[in-house]
């Protein structure tokens, strides 16, 4: 038996346990790369627009809130997401042919004609569609130029009536820096507090950080009166158009229906389409 086996085997096994921790150790030590996950691979390739009305806060001079009037079919106003728009094409991306037709295999004779009467059906229920589409575009810029209309009003009035306000405010205020000036000159004189019976300036104090409604009642009461014919005008022009949306509303609403029954008709869910 050669003595010096024994030793080398010990060493050979110590060589390999250091390897090993080495590895080890290099291993916890050295940081894994972390792979970003390509843009192609997100879900949202595409921008649907609300399928429901949305209301936003009220403009800070006219006090109206703006509406947002979702369209009768969100699908067809769906736009690419920027991030899927810079990314690469996809395997799905738009092909220069009709991949429809070119079938991989050739189909039976039932399964081809289920699939042409399907597509003929989807084909009218596209048509219909778009002739509904349309429709309700006109609804939704009938309502949104009827918004337009209030918001151009009240903002312009309510502007008008700040304006005129801050302008009467301003002239009670030197109307009381006027008397006040006055009532300090002739206090030595006799009779002064006789002469200058207590005029409006205790209606005029400011409460709550503003002038009170008594310093306003006469600006209030010549302000209506002078806008009494505007708006009239715009009461009778608002309820004109109103009116006029009634039977648009009516349409509107048998579209839906419309659109229900198409799908039932032709066996098809709405989301299909």
């Amino acid at each position: 038996m050669n003595p010096a086996r024994p030793l080398a085997q010990a060493v050979a096994s110590s060589t390999q346990s250091a390897t090993a921790a080495a590895g080890a150790t290099a291993a916890r030590t050295t940081p894994r790369r972390r792979v970003r996950p390509s843009a192609s691979s997100s879900s949202a390739t595409t921008l649907v627009p609300p399928s429901r009305d949305l209301i936003g806060p009220p403009c800070p001079l006219s006090n109206l809130r703006p509406v947002y009037y979702a369209p009768l079919f969100p699908s067809l106003h769906a736009v690419a997401s920027p991030s899927s728009s810079s990314t690469p094409s996809s395997s799905r991306a738009a092909h220069p042919y009709s991949l429809s037709e070119f079938p991989t295999a050739s189909p039976s004779s039932s399964s081809s004609s289920t699939s042409s009467a399907r597509a003929k059906k989807l084909a009218r229920l596209r048509d219909v569609q778009h002739e509904l589409a349309t429709a309700d575009l006109a609804w939704r810029l009938a309502r949104y130029r009827l918004d337009a209309f209030n918001q151009a009003f009240w903002a312009r009035h309510n502007a008008e009536f700040l304006r005129q306000r801050d302008a009467f405010l301003s002239r009670q205020q030197q109307q009381q820096q006027h008397a006040s000036s006055h009532e300090v000159g002739a206090a030595g004189e006799p009779g002064a507090a006789e002469a200058y019976p207590p005029g409006p300036s205790a209606a005029l104090s400011p409460v709550a950080g503003g002038a009170s409604d008594v310093a306003l009642a006469s600006f209030y009461a010549a302000y209506l009166e002078h806008t009494r014919a505007d708006y009239a005008r715009y009461n009778t022009q608002l309820w004109r158009m109103q009116g006029a949306l009634l039977w648009p509303a009516v349409r509107a609403e048998a579209r839906r229906w419309r659109w229900r029954w198409e799908c039932r008709r032709a066996g098809v869910k709405p989301h299909e389409v």
